[in-house]
């Protein structure tokens, strides 16, 4: 199965527990460069490890998103309740000031500034599971399909 995660939302943090991969996307950065179809690449290796059997969690890039959508590959979005917005924030921050990396520092500049947005438009997405709590197990959360909601 593919997961389309919110930044923050544990994708990492799971990574190798119950068949779980985490398809990091600064992967597709190359001296400073990302080509312009790296959303395209991105879902072909999704695709070809979901296919043999693994979770496989992904950024929640708008791009890669409408490129799984139109080529039919079901994925299950999972982000958090605009309500948690302040402790989501933080958490990012957190992470930030913890690891000093850059992809950290643009996740957390994102989510200060396009919050609301971000999570109003993965509302959209056919399937998806809100955090509704900070107080979760991401690898709960997927094994508890009633929490998938159709739109």
């Amino acid at each position: 199965m593919i997961y389309v995660g919110y930044q923050g939302v544990g994708k990492s943090s799971i990574a190798g527990k119950n068949n779980c991969i985490d398809l990091e996307s600064g992967n597709f950065w190359v001296d400073n460069v990302r080509q312009d179809n790296w959303y395209v690449i991105y879902c072909n290796i999704a695709k070809h490890l979901s296919d043999q059997g693994f979770n496989v969690f992904l950024s929640s890039h708008k791009v890669l998103r409408d490129e799984l959508n139109k080529r039919g590959i079901p994925f299950v979005c999972i982000y958090p309740s605009i309500a948690l917005k302040d402790e989501w924030i933080k958490r990012l921050e957190e992470r930030y000031n913890r690891t000093n990396l850059g992809k950290d520092y643009k996740a957390l500049m994102n989510a200060k500034e396009q919050f609301e947005n971000n999570m109003l438009d993965l509302q959209q997405e056919k399937y998806g599971i809100e955090i509704e709590s900070m107080d979760y197990d991401l690898l709960d959360v997927i094994m508890k399909s009633d929490n998938i909601r159709k739109r």
